[in-house]
């Protein structure tokens, strides 16, 4: 469902949605027509529907949605029409749910991350919790959905595409950050348009960290929370170094990343979002010993301005970031009320503000499109 609420600058609606799993096959592509459309939810079984939600915007300004749907274990996608101020949504199912036959296959979804081309080709970044792998989709302009895999991770025992983030370069082929479980690591999938495949590579391996003078000791672990952005052929990454509890950024041209430490007083650095404005960077993320919202801004390689925007009881999970005239704003979840709040910067530094939530558990996995200039939030409804 979405509703749409007015606030004093700005219109947010919000996508709901909810949760399940199961599953098991491992085709390495699939080629699929466009599924049934419905203007609602499909018949024959409720749905929870929506978590590791991500949007963006059709050629024709028509909003889009991928989405996990833990009912089924499968990859939606859902392309949004506005009618008199209220909102229709037309599904697909993508990858993952049951088969002509009603075969299971596989546990699909978890993770998405989507960007539209300029052609309207949509691709989408998702994980395989059935066999731990990073899958993408790719819908053609003619609604026809290829699926396949991304990348398969490193270690003895693989598991690559957690925490999957998108983007499209300058020639509109995907590049996709992601989470290798297996080994603790930051890597990137790159998609090659010559070859119509996928090659890996990893971008930061982490570092052990002594804990105490009494030696005890974290294995690397890297990569958590990442986020992708591509700005003029540069690529930046943030991300969450789980052993050292500290906020990290990688960035640089495809096959040469520096990587440096943005944030690291306490355990901080878990659901970054980040914008890039020139040589600026501004990074929201939360501060997961304080339980604050954190904004950071500087450049990279340069010092960073860190400040404390939101010091509520356990705030600042999944953020997103979007531009509020000529100021940065963040939606964030408020996980002591299960509210969806919005900090934005003004001339008198930072105000934070309630948005909704009264009568939902709601801001899970926040996204933000700018309509006709009118900007929406979409989240996941828990309740």
């Amino acid at each position: 469902m979405l509703h749409r609420i007015p606030i004093a600058f700005v219109t947010l609606g919000l996508l709901a949605s909810l949760e399940a799993c199961k599953g098991c096959r491992s085709d390495t592509s699939i080629v699929k027509d466009k599924a049934k459309e419905d203007s609602a939810e499909p018949a024959g079984y409720d749905h929870d529907w929506g978590s590791w939600l991500s949007m963006g915007l059709m050629p024709d300004g028509s909003p889009a949605a991928a989405y996990y749907d833990r009912t089924q274990t499968g990859l939606g996608f859902a392309i949004g029409t506005l009618e008199d101020g209220a909102w229709t949504w037309t599904h697909e199912e993508v990858d993952g749910f049951p088969d002509e036959e009603g075969l299971d296959t596989g546990d699909r979804g978890r993770y998405a991350s989507m960007a539209v081309a300029a052609d309207g080709t949509v691709w989408i970044a998702s994980y395989d919790a059935t066999n731990k792998a990073l899958r993408y989709a790719r819908r053609d302009p003619d609604g026809t959905w290829t699926t396949g895999v991304a990348d398969t991770g490193g270690g003895a025992s693989p598991d690559a595409g957690q925490y999957a983030s998108l983007a499209l370069d300058a020639d509109g082929s995907p590049v996709i950050a992601h989470y290798d479980a297996g080994k603790g690591q930051l890597r990137l999938a790159r998609y090659d348009a010559a070859t119509g495949a996928f090659s890996g590579e990893v971008v930061d391996e982490g570092e052990d960290v002594v804990l105490d003078t009494g030696g005890t000791t974290a294995e690397a672990d890297v990569g958590r929370f990442a986020r992708l952005r591509i700005v003029d052929g540069v690529e930046y990454i943030a991300y969450y170094d789980a052993a050292a509890g500290d906020l990290k950024l990688a960035w640089g041209p495809p096959g040469d990343k520096t990587v440096e430490v943005v944030a690291s007083e306490g355990d901080v650095g878990q659901w970054p979002d980040l914008m890039v404005d020139g040589d600026t960077v501004t990074i929201a993320y939360q501060d997961v010993g304080d339980q604050d919202l954190e904004v950071a801004t500087g450049q990279p390689g340069g010092a960073w301005t860190l400040e404390t925007v939101d010091d509520g009881e356990t705030v600042g999970a999944d953020t997103a970031l979007f531009m509020n005239g000529s100021y940065p704003a963040v939606i964030y979840f408020d996980g002591h009320d299960n509210d969806i709040k919005m900090a934005w910067r003004s001339s008198e530094g930072w105000q934070v503000d309630k948005v909704a939530g009264d009568d939902a558990a709601l801001g899970f996995h926040n996204e933000v499109l700018s309509i006709d200039g009118t900007p929406w939030v979409g989240c996941y409804d828990y309740t």
